[in-house]
């Protein structure tokens, strides 16, 4: 993934000044990179077949996100657009698990939960030289690593089975599927290169765990995009 940005970054500027012509219109694709933060706060149901959803108290994770943006403009108005993401949706919080001296009492239990995730999203923006966007659509996610540690009062860290075991928390499905919606903005410093901020909010739809649990995070995501081809 890091290479093929790399190659992105060094080819698209080539590409892109060699064909500094104005016309007329717009241009049907941009391909860029994106990175940036997400806060996660997963959902769960109250009780077992209660669709009334609420956040986990005090478990809160700053991670990370990045990777390839693909826009297809239908017109100046509307596009499609699509991301490629490696994205972090893990927690940490504490867990006092048991008054019993003969119990380790765990701290900070950290679940590391990494997808590749994939928002395919309507892309509706207003202006020209500065937009902004509204977005709405569909997230694909699909686990690529899904492991658990903690750190308990002597100061060891702990993994794995033994933790999912005094938690009580099994491993999460491979397969995450939501909605996700939000605001952006984009500037075009060039004709064909374009700077943009998206503030996005992405809610699961799936329950992912035999405890309910959904995914539930607030992206802040930077891109860097190229207009490609000709105008028509």
């Amino acid at each position: 993934m890091k290479k093929t940005i790399l190659l992105l970054l060094l080819a698209l500027p080539i590409l892109l000044f060699s064909q500094n012509k104005k016309k007329k219109g717009f241009y049907k694709w941009d391909v860029g990179i994106n990175g940036g933060i997400n806060f996660n706060n997963p959902l769960i149901n109250s009780e077992p077949g209660n669709s009334i959803d609420s956040s986990l108290n005090d478990i809160n994770f700053r991670g990370s996100l990045y990777g390839l943006t693909l826009i297809y403009h239908v017109n100046r108005l509307i596009a499609i657009k699509g991301e490629f993401d490696i994205e972090n949706r893990g927690w940490k919080n504490d867990f006092n698990v048991s008054d019993d001296i003969n119990v380790p009492d765990f701290r900070e239990v950290n679940q590391v939960l990494d997808y590749f995730d994939i928002p395919l999203f309507m892309h509706v923006g207003f202006g020209k030289k500065f937009k902004v966007d509204f977005n709405f659509g569909p997230y694909f996610g699909f686990k690529i690593k899904d492991e658990v540690y903690s750190i308990n009062e002597n100061g060891d860290q702990i993994e794995g089975d033994d933790v999912r075991g005094m938690i009580e928390l099994q491993e999460f499905k491979n397969f995450d599927l939501g909605l996700v919606y939000g605001i952006g903005f984009d500037y075009y410093f060039h004709e064909r290169i374009s700077i943009g901020f998206d503030a996005l909010y992405e809610r699961g739809m799936r329950v992912i765990n035999e405890k309910g649990y959904r995914n539930s995070s607030i992206d802040f995501d930077f891109g860097l995009n190229f207009q490609l081809g000709k105008k028509k």
